[in-house]
């Protein structure tokens, strides 16, 4: 059965409606991901920058930089080109509870957490 004049006008304008919306969205989107992408680029750049100072001034050689990103792609226990954050809670000493691995005191009792640092340096070569 056919929709009458006005039925279809209200079934079009719903339709530009979704559609206009979706395009707001997908626009939105884009810009986040354009914005995504340049902090990337940037970070990039930056590490690139520091690592050419390290191996300019000799302060480390590339084999041993090498070994270290190794180490620490491995502290997330899977060696795959990126470190997950560990999201296991911590056990508060002061009482025994779980607190966010995020959080910089227990969400309990106040008691202040160690920063967490790289906990073993990996062995150099003979």
């Amino acid at each position: 059965m056919p929709l009458s004049g006005a039925a279809a006008a209200r079934a079009y304008g719903q339709a530009n409606a979704v559609l206009s919306s979706a395009g707001r969205i997908d626009h939105q989107a884009r810009g986040t991901l354009d914005s995504l992408q340049g902090r990337i680029d940037r970070q990039d750049l930056i590490i690139q920058t520091l690592l050419m100072i390290l191996l300019e001034k000799k302060v480390i050689h590339e084999d041993e930089f090498k070994e270290w990103m190794l180490y620490v792609d491995e502290l997330d226990g899977t060696r795959d080109g990126r470190l997950r954050e560990d999201k296991t809670p911590v056990v508060c000493p002061g009482c025994g509870r779980n607190s966010p691995r995020s959080a910089p005191k227990c969400v309990y009792c106040g008691h202040e957490f160690e920063p967490e640092f790289l906990l073993r340096r990996p062995e150099k070569p003979a």
